[in-house]
């Protein structure tokens, strides 16, 4: 499953990034506040995403070396 993350991160988070419009869409009536968990984890599973794509791409310059 690690090794799952580690090659499609970045895809994962581009599809929980695109349910929380999907799920504003299908409960109008919940708060907003609701979702603000949500979007600090999503901010959040971007920034580790990112990070590892920086790490993977470091690590491919170095190798080249």
């Amino acid at each position: 499953m690690n090794e799952f993350i580690s090659k499609h991160g970045v895809r994962l988070y581009a599809v929980l990034a695109a349910l929380v419009p999907l799920l504003i869409s299908l409960h109008p009536s919940v708060d907003w506040e609701i979702y603000l968990p949500l979007a600090a984890a999503l901010l959040g599973a971007g920034e580790l995403a990112q990070r590892h794509e920086d790490l993977k791409t470091s690590r491919a310059g170095a190798s080249e070396d």
